[in-house]
């Protein structure tokens, strides 16, 4: 799995950044967000990316940070919403914004998220309330902390083996937290055999 990479800008746009590496352009999906936080073009940058991957087709997405990324992922495990889909949602509102009207269930401020109607945002909120509280996104109560996820390497590495196994994200997750208790995985493989077992 590709976790980042490092380069030179040497090109950009609003929904597209290309990062030159040894001699190779690299051409990644952003969001808008992350456009905002890119340097200039000839600028060294490293960004954090997620190779999706269908029978005909390989996109790579890039986020300025860990943050966004995870957000990314959890918007992808909603039913009905793909990559280009979360792309979209995260270029039609502020990061912090889109997890705290996730939080208060806003549905309003959701639907005005293009091409996010009624129906996609109930789905978001059902789905991704608990998953957000989980991970350490947000606080169930207070004022909001924003940090980041609590999934290690080792075990954001066997999720995205898995994924691409078929498994679905939240299934991967609820077992990897009982696996978690043991403590004893050392390796990904390892990993991966002990969250099979109970998944």
């Amino acid at each position: 799995m590709i976790d980042y990479i490092s380069g030179t800008i040497a090109d950009k746009w609003a929904t597209r950044v290309v990062i030159e590496n040894n001699g190779i352009g690299y051409s990644l999906f952003i969001s808008t967000n992350t456009y905002k936080d890119l340097p200039e073009r000839g600028d060294k940058v490293t960004l954090h990316t997620y190779l999706h991957v269908r029978e005909d087709n390989l996109q790579l997405f890039a986020f300025s940070g860990e943050k966004e990324r995870t957000v990314f992922l959890g918007l992808i495990s909603v039913s009905g919403v793909g990559p280009r889909l979360a792309q979209t949602v995260l270029s039609g509102i502020p990061l912090e914004e889109l997890i705290q009207a996730i939080r208060a269930a806003d549905l309003s401020r959701l639907t005005t998220i293009s091409g996010v109607g009624t129906k996609t945002a109930q789905r978001l909120i059902i789905e991704l309330k608990e998953k957000f509280s989980q991970l350490g996104l947000i606080e169930p109560e207070g004022d909001e902390k924003f940090i980041l996820p609590v999934l290690s390497k080792l075990e954001e590495e066997t999720v995205m083996a898995l994924t691409s196994l078929g498994y679905k994200r939240p299934a991967i997750e609820k077992a990897l937290a009982k696996v978690r208790r043991n403590g004893s995985a050392t390796t990904v493989e390892e990993l991966i055999k002990s969250t099979l077992k109970v998944i």
